[in-house]
């Protein structure tokens, strides 16, 4: 059994005496010195500006209910699973925190979080763009929204293009050849790559789920039954071959922030997985006169052989408020707070090419757009925009929305199978051995993994 499926395990027993629990945190609240209104936040917006934005609104609820204390954790994307995880398991969730779409649904599936839609009736139902309607919904209901929102991005240097009379690559196969072409030595030593990816586990799975999806494919059918020997993961798989060949060669190891590094320092020329956040990386690193979208500019992702148009991994981690919680009403009542218009544009302002609103009313807001740095880099905002309003965007790992109610995908994840499927084809495994190989291990996960109700 997975980490996650383990923790899921633990908590739904402990859900059955929740009542139970609960009076027996409040006890130990008291004991402990701790007031009756303490509520424990945990989130993945770890900037120094983020984590003071929301310390602003924390301290304004405060002082509107006294007697409640917030406390905030920020925690590294890729820690909150494994806390969450451990946390669930002991019974001591947060009562607020982060969470992946997929793991919010295997949540909610289970009756472990309560249910937010007096929350979204707060900031408007219809209010909610399409795409983050979607995030964490459960039998009609919403057990997730989303903080703010970003897609994916493909970012590549603009001027280097010109000065070679290329044009962005459209298919995987233009983007090979852009990358090599792109690639510059100095005494036999490469001073830049045409390429930047991360081979980190995490983001490999994000890839496959974005590329497979621009390929026609899929992981799972209807019933919810793995699909990994089907021929556009085949294809991926030789992509990602062939890739190989124009990428650093210890591009397997490098991480998130290696990629954003690269690019912002003129190592690489394109970088297939981006995010808003990147800017701020590009502002620090690059020369002056180039840190603006004329040199780093954006553009649609590229399409497989057998696919027909772009597709783009959604990253917004939806707020959860956990059931067995200490103060869950709070944490409830912190949110309908949070999303008030002028509190969210404050922490949406926070890291705002990236931090993007979940609502419409925001986007239109004078008071949101008027700031400098989202004046600036304005076509950044108007990609991830598209995706988000032509339903090309999806979470980690689902390629439709109905595979977050039939798959496994919070366990898909934690399993790392889909990285070590991908790492067996770049070391030379064959793409078709490599994927059966995979198939074989996601069916023995079905095997043992309850089927998402």
């Amino acid at each position: 059994m997975s980490q996650i499926g383990r923790a899921v395990a633990a908590i739904a027993v402990a859900v059955g005496v929740a009542g139970a629990l609960v009076l027996g945190a409040a006890g130990s609240a008291a004991a402990s010195g701790e007031p009756r209104g303490a509520v424990l936040l945990w989130h993945t917006e770890t900037e120094p500006q983020s984590v003071a934005a929301l310390g602003t609104l924390i301290a304004e609820f405060e002082k509107l209910h006294p007697g409640v204390r917030i406390k905030q954790e920020a925690l590294a994307w890729g820690d909150l699973e494994k806390r969450l995880n451990a946390a669930l398991a002991a019974g001591t969730p947060p009562d607020l925190s982060h969470g992946q779409a997929i793991t919010c649904a295997a949540f909610a599936a289970k009756g472990l979080l309560r249910a937010l839609d007096d929350v979204v009736e707060s900031l408007g139902r219809d209010n909610l763009i399409r795409d983050f309607r979607n995030l964490c919904r459960v039998q009609g209901k919403f057990y997730g929204i989303g903080h703010a929102a970003a897609s994916s991005l493909f970012v590549y240097r603009k001027d280097l293009f010109d000065q070679k009379g290329l044009k962005p690559p459209r298919r995987w196969n233009e983007l090979i050849e852009m990358a090599a072409a792109l690639t510059e030595t100095k005494d036999g030593k490469v001073t830049r790559y045409g390429l930047t990816l991360s081979g980190q586990p995490l983001f490999v799975n994000i890839q496959v789920g974005e590329l497979l999806k621009s390929n026609g494919g899929r992981l799972f059918d209807g019933e919810g039954r793995p699909t990994l020997t089907e021929k556009p993961m085949i294809e991926l798989l030789e992509f990602y071959q062939k890739l190989a060949r124009v990428l650093p060669p210890d591009w397997l190891g490098h991480s998130y922030l290696d990629t954003f590094a690269a690019m912002a320092s003129g190592k690489a020329a394109m970088q297939y997985q981006a995010y808003g956040r990147g800017v701020g990386y590009i502002e620090k690193s690059a020369p002056f006169e180039m840190a603006d979208p004329r040199h780093f500019a954006v553009t649609d992702k590229v399409v497989g052989p057998s696919g027909k148009g772009p597709a783009a991994q959604i990253d917004s981690e939806p707020w959860m408020v956990f059931r067995q919680a200490r103060n869950p009403e709070l944490a409830a009542a912190f949110l309908k707070f949070f999303y008030r218009e002028d509190n969210y544009i404050r922490y949406l302002h926070s890291v705002p090419v990236h931090l993007l609103p979940t609502t419409r009313s925001t986007y239109r807001n004078p008071r949101y757009l008027e700031h400098p740095t989202i004046k600036k880099w304005r076509s950044w905002i108007d990609m991830q925009e598209a995706y988000f309003l032509t339903d090309r965007t999806r979470p980690t790992l689902a390629i439709e929305w109905s595979d977050t109610r039939v798959a496994p995908l919070a366990e898909l994840l934690d399993s790392g199978i889909i990285a070590d499927m991908v790492h067996d084809a770049v070391k030379g495994m064959a793409p078709a051995e490599a994927a059966a190989k995979a198939q074989r291990r996601v069916e023995d996960l079905l095997a043992r993994t309850p089927r998402p109700q």
